[in-house]
């Protein structure tokens, strides 16, 4: 296996980055990283850093910090083992590399170049200054598949433009909400007809302990599509897991897609682009039937939906649900009031 240092060199809030196009047979031509290489024999990780990044800019740096490793796994290029630093201070001027151009680029530009997808994903701890011990990232080809960050699995999904096409590459979940990325996302409300032949619509209670609106009360069903699952599917996956019900792709009845956004501000700033997937499911089903996901739902309850849109009106009801949704799936509804 590989062993080897990656540098990242920081000054005046910008971040010195190559462009790697002067090498031959570069698994990285065209991509913009940071500077260093692999370890010699009986160097270690910081003395490889140290050397690396003098050979490759002509810095000398004088406070340097391990920000933690990096596992890469390949199906094309095998495994290596990247140690990942944080320069802050340097001494000397900045000369040509034979590897690559070297450029400052400020640190809000950074995500715009054409990176390895797992480097977006250190990256941001990086810039956010958090530091982990080992993050280990699986290739197929030059798709990120699978990553972990110190033994837990991160979730990745697939990255969209604002009209809807692919952007072509994959992002963790935490960086997509972090930048503002386009999105999709599967929306499915289960709908069933009382006694008297009114429409109820299944809520739920999200989980107490969910970063994000605990103890507010949802649609049926909802979540991210992961990278490379088709849509239909997750949607079928996700009322199974938090709900427990079987459902059959045919059941599920897609009413179109509304654009959603939403910002707030959960510590390091959270921003929310969706292309929602809307469905309807309806079903007679008995709230004893179902198992609940402790870490998503604490319970559900069906609301007849004459009253819901006064009840989301009403300031002391904990809610995250839309209006706009709602006027959404009304008119594919029968019977309406």
């Amino acid at each position: 296996m590989k062993d080897a240092t990656l540098c990242y060199i920081e000054r005046d809030g910008r971040y010195l980055m190559m462009l790697r196009n002067k090498k031959q047979n570069d698994p990285n031509e065209g991509k913009w990283i940071g500077v260093g290489g692999k370890l010699e024999e009986g160097e270690s990780p910081e003395e490889c850093a140290r050397r690396e990044i003098l050979e490759e800019t002509g810095l000398n740096a004088t406070e340097l910090m391990h920000f933690g490793d990096v596992h890469f796994r390949s199906d094309v290029w095998g495994e290596e083992i990247m140690r990942l630093f944080l320069v802050t201070g340097f001494e000397g001027e900045l000369a040509d590399c034979d590897e690559g151009e070297l450029h400052w680029i400020e640190q809000d530009r950074v995500f715009d170049l054409n990176l390895w997808d797992g480097d977006r994903i250190f990256l941001k701890y990086l810039i956010t200054g958090k530091r982990f011990d080992e993050m280990t990232l699986t290739y197929e080809g030059e798709r990120l598949c699978r990553c972990s960050v110190d033994g837990k699995d991160v979730e990745l999904i697939d990255v969209y433009n604002e009209d809807g096409s692919p952007a072509g590459y994959v992002a963790s979940r935490d960086y997509v909400h972090w930048k503002g990325l386009w999105h999709t996302t599967n929306h499915m409300w289960i709908v069933r007809q009382n006694e008297v032949g009114r429409y109820e619509l299944l809520l739920q209670l999200r989980a107490a302990c969910k970063r994000l609106f605990p103890s507010c009360w949802d649609i049926s069903s909802a979540g991210h599509i992961p990278a490379g699952e088709d849509a239909l599917q997750g949607a079928v996956r996700e009322i199974q897991e938090e709900l427990g019900l079987s459902v059959r792709p045919e059941e599920l009845e897609y009413i179109g897609t509304l654009v959603m956004t939403y910002d707030d501000d959960y510590g390091e700033g959270y921003h929310d682009r969706e292309h929602c997937r809307i469905s309807i499911l309806r079903r007679q089903v008995s709230i004893s039937e179902m198992t609940l996901q402790a870490s998503e739902v604490e319970r559900v309850m069906w609301f007849g939906l004459d009253g819901l849109a006064d009840a989301m009106a009403d300031g002391t009801w904990k809610h995250c649900l839309y209006q706009e949704e709602l006027d959404f799936i009304r008119p594919h509804l029968e019977n309406e009031l």
